[in-house]
């Protein structure tokens, strides 16, 4: 499975800054001149004319180099999901101390796609066939690569589907869009005696290459829509 990089762009950048300023997030910076890396926080972010600035320290090595104002750097740092994100911006001023550095204009995100879960919405579904009978479920999470399902069950229904049990007919239902996948496999179950509940993990074993494209935009659309509330702009 490739690692592929998401580009996150506009107010999405804004808010993923702002965050690790808050959070107080460590991150690696590099000069893209001579390799010089330091570790570093995200100290206060103003406006300027032709955009918004973040500030870092300022290392003493960097102080004493009789560097310019203008400097070509790299980030790196970890989200609050622990996935690498990294860009590359420019200084625009040294002063205090402190390096102000531009916003850039995209942060590229590291993602396992088949891997990564987000919550699904509210009134997310998934349908199946099994025998003559068709199945409406409640959605948990969901990732490319498979789906999350939590019912409520009697003890004596808690096996109805089995891990191994292949699906047919087996579309998912959001509010705008369906997707429809080609072959699925239930590929573990779990009963909560408590609950009491049952949980079935399912597996995406053939998806079209048209369904599989929508399925990731919808995903995609889930993970704005996720980090824009919890920066508080949705």
């Amino acid at each position: 499975m490739g690692v592929e990089r998401e580009n996150i762009r506009g107010k999405d950048v804004s808010n993923l800054i702002e965050r690790i300023q808050e959070d107080r997030t460590l991150i690696n910076m590099q000069l893209m001149e001579n390799g010089q890396e330091l570790l570093t926080l995200i100290d206060d972010i103003r406006s300027a004319k032709n955009g918004l600035l973040f500030a870092v320290d300022m290392s003493e090595d960097l102080k004493n180099s009789g560097s310019a104002d203008f400097l070509a750097l790299k980030f790196q740092f970890l989200d609050a999901n622990k996935v690498p994100c990294e860009f590359i911006a420019s200084s625009v001023e040294i002063s205090d101390n402190r390096i102000w550095v531009m916003f850039p204009e995209v942060i590229y995100r590291e993602q396992k796609r088949e891997h990564f879960r987000i919550e699904a919405p509210l009134g997310a579904r998934v349908s199946f066939r099994k025998g003559d009978a068709t199945f409406r479920m409640n959605v948990s999470n969901i990732s490319m690569g498979g789906l999350l399902v939590t019912i409520r069950v009697r003890a004596t229904d808690a096996n109805f589907l089995s891990v191994g049990e292949r699906l047919q007919d087996t579309e998912l239902v959001f509010s705008t869009q369906i997707v429809r996948i080609k072959d699925a496999v239930v590929a573990w179950a779990e009963g909560d005696v408590l609950a009491p509940s049952a949980h079935f993990g399912i597996q995406f074993t053939a998806i079209d290459e048209v369904e599989r494209r929508l399925l990731k935009r919808v995903l995609y659309e889930l993970q704005r829509e996720f980090l824009a509330r919890r920066a508080g702009t949705a």
